[in-house]
């Protein structure tokens, strides 16, 4: 599973669900929560444009959905977006408030899967980047997660991976991000909502995990698609994950 190359005829559909309730407006190191996720977005961006040029042409190789929820969910792009026309409109500004309604962010989710993926069935899984700082305040969104993680494409289940923005979630200490094999399994956490968050992640794929680790990282087979966003450097790794599809 999960060998599917993008091209311009089976292009990988990414969705990015940011939470932007009032916390994400919080201090992390210099900036705010959500100016590093924005960064880190932007980057992933570019990322996504280098990998799909093909004879100085940015080949239409990805497909990009942007939802922020809080109390509400917006619908940042307006629906299922080519790479090149998001690159060309620039990314919109996310101001955080309010509550934090995961349940109604993954439900908003749900519905542009249920409406895209007849034609995604000969194209890489479909993987949703859902990133937050902290606790649903409303329902559980574990029964939508899972319905998620049941659809499926030729290429495999539906990808959900987790960018939790916390501190000290980790049990051991990590010096060296990069040597760094990931999440393996619960007790590598000791954060509850951590814990809760691995539950509804999917495993990284070894065709994503082989083409993330050709950038110097060093993730380990059975790592999860859970990473800690405590800083720059770790909320652009888990964002470059979200792009490592694989190319033809």
């Amino acid at each position: 599973m999960y060998t599917q190359a993008a091209s311009a005829i089976t292009p990988a559909l990414i969705i990015y669900l940011i939470d932007a309730s009032g916390s994400m407006d919080e201090p992390l190191g210099a900036a705010t929560k959500m100016a590093l996720v924005q960064q880190a977005l932007a980057a992933a961006l570019k990322d996504m444009a280098r990998r799909s040029m093909r004879g100085g042409t940015l080949q239409r190789r990805y497909k990009i959905a942007l939802l922020a929820y809080n109390a509400e969910v917006n619908d940042l792009l307006g629906g299922v977006r080519d790479l090149a026309d998001v690159l060309q409109a620039g990314l919109p500004s996310i101001v955080p408030e309010g509550v934090t309604d995961t349940a109604a962010g993954f439900t908003a989710v749900e519905r542009l899967i249920d409406m895209h993926l007849p034609a995604l069935q000969d194209c890489p899984a479909p993987l949703i980047c859902h990133l937050t700082d902290g606790q649903f305040t409303t329902a559980d969104p574990t029964p939508i997660v899972k319905r998620l993680r049941a659809l499926s494409v030729r290429d495999g289940p539906v990808l959900i991976e987790n960018i939790y923005v916390a501190q000290d979630m980790l049990r051991t200490p990590v010096d060296d991000w990069q040597a760094w094999q990931g999440v393996l399994r619960p007790g590598d956490l000791v954060d509850e909502y951590a814990r809760f968050l691995l539950r509804l992640s999917s495993p990284i794929p070894d065709s994503y995990r082989e083409n993330i680790n050709s950038y110097g990282y060093h993730l380990a087979p059975g790592a999860a698609l859970f990473f800690p966003g405590a800083h720059s450097e770790l909320m652009r790794m888990a964002f470059a994950i979200s792009t490592a599809t694989q190319m033809k």
